[in-house]
């Protein structure tokens, strides 16, 4: 009677802290939950709009070659395309539907277990298991990014266009030499409008190309290390030639008291030139702020042959760099876990209780 009294409340105090500190800390990664779940909101109606009516016209008025693969919503449906199994037997892959291959993550949104919707919100934004209940409350976009998976987009430029060119510009060599279209021409410039329609911040399309470019630049020249540099920028115009200066005055005969001359004022554009600007001695206002994960790098290729696999890896490209996740402040995960460790510490209490209750029955 007494040992099974102790290893009973033994049992019951483990219990109370494994599941507290399970619970305290969730898992790192989330799992996506489909478009359905996302355009629910009552918010969410342009975003429905968008995704379902908006978009797929607009790709087609730029795209008419595009028909019925216009939108990210039918990009699933271009796995159904003739040659789409010679693409995937050319990276060495058996199932072009594998989960975990580089057909699925570039044209489908996987949830319950299957490949069951094209591009969608998840595909940009990250899995919405952890986010899709806390974001719905205004003024949490900040903790969705840090604590609950959401990828920040809002206001970062860097990292969306780095997402669409991480699709759109292939970095595998063989899907090349099958057919595969190589997105060496990707205009993102143009070809970012017609997703644009649902932004909540507006770009500018040259802005979007200048970033744009470097990070397209860089894919090409990871899947082709050997390939010639991109030609130099032309040289800036010459200066213009300095205003000849003015003839000096005859010298004044001795003696005589030169009148005050009166000070140049100078004109407006003096005036700016000499007043430092703050915004160019700060970063530019598009460079994605701390935390956010601007660089999702793409998949690596699946390997050829054990010999290719062997080769040097090319150097890192620097338009490329990533930036790491932001963390959830210390403060913020000992607030998450003194919950349970109020259940840790009754858990041990009522098992203290239970030992010593058994043994004054024993006596």
């Amino acid at each position: 009677m007494h040992l099974a009294s102790v290893r009973l409340a033994c049992v019951a105090a483990a219990a109370m802290v494994l599941f507290g500190a399970r619970s305290a800390f969730p898992q790192a990664r989330f799992q996506a939950v489909g478009p359905n779940e996302c355009l629910n909101c009552h918010d969410h109606d342009d975003e429905r709009q968008w995704y379902e009516k908006k978009e797929i016209p607009e790709v087609q008025r730029l795209y008419p070659d595009k028909k019925d693969n216009a939108g990210h919503i039918n990009s699933l449906k271009q796995l159904e395309a003739p040659k789409s199994k010679d693409f995937a037997a050319a990276i060495g892959l058996a199932d072009k539907y594998d989960l975990k291959g580089p057909c699925v993550q570039c044209h489908a949104t996987v949830f319950a277990g299957d490949a069951n919707a094209g591009v969608s919100c998840e595909s940009c934004h990250g899995p919405a298991s952890g986010y899709l209940k806390p974001h719905q409350v205004k003024g949490t976009y900040e903790e969705s990014v840090a604590q609950f998976g959401m990828t920040r987009l809002v206001g970062n430029i860097q990292g969306w266009t780095q997402q669409c060119t991480n699709c759109h510009v292939m970095n595998d060599d063989r899907l090349i030499k099958a057919g595969h279209p190589s997105g060496d021409d990707f205009d993102l410039g143009k070809r970012f409008l017609p997703v644009s329609i649902h932004f909540k911040k507006k770009y500018d399309a040259a802005q979007v190309a200048g970033i744009a470019g470097p990070e397209l630049a860089g894919i090409i020249r990871r899947r082709r290390p050997n390939a010639a540099a991109p030609p130099p920028e032309p040289p800036a115009p010459p200066a213009a030639p300095a205003a000849p200066e003015p003839p000096r005055p005859a010298a004044e005969p001795p003696g005589a008291t030169p009148p005050a001359a009166a000070s140049p004022q100078p004109d407006a554009s003096q005036i700016a030139r000499s007043v430092p600007n703050p915004r160019a001695a700060s970063p530019s206002r598009d460079v994605p702020p701390p935390g956010s994960p601007t660089s999702i790098d793409p998949p690596a290729p699946l390997p050829a042959a054990a010999a290719a696999a062997s080769a040097a890896a090319p150097a890192r490209v620097p338009e490329a760099a990533s930036v790491p996740i932001a963390q959830p402040p210390a403060t913020d995960r000992l607030t998450a876990l003194l919950p349970w460790l109020a259940i840790a510490v009754a858990g041990l209490a009522v098992g203290l209780g239970l030992f010593f209750y058994a043994r004054s029955r024993s006596r």
